[in-house]
């Protein structure tokens, strides 16, 4: 079975292409070790609240993808 890979034709795929890489980056390695510190926010080390707001920025991120269409 040959695995291909397409790219978005339209501005909505590239711009929900975009967004998905915007997500992918905020959790990625070179983020990580600038939040990862001492500070206390809401109560929570600010790597865990960094981690539990990635939960919910990738949750509106398909959220506004499945809305505007950019998943064709």
């Amino acid at each position: 079975m040959k695995a291909t890979f397409k790219l978005p034709k339209t501005g909505k795929g590239w711009f929900s292409f975009a967004l998905i890489i915007v997500v992918i980056m905020l959790g990625s390695w070179p983020v990580i070790p600038l939040v990862n510190n001492e500070m206390i926010i809401l109560g929570m080390p600010i790597l865990m609240t960094l981690s539990v707001a990635i939960i919910f920025i990738t949750t509106f991120t398909l959220i506004l993808i499945n809305k505007i269409g950019g998943a064709d």
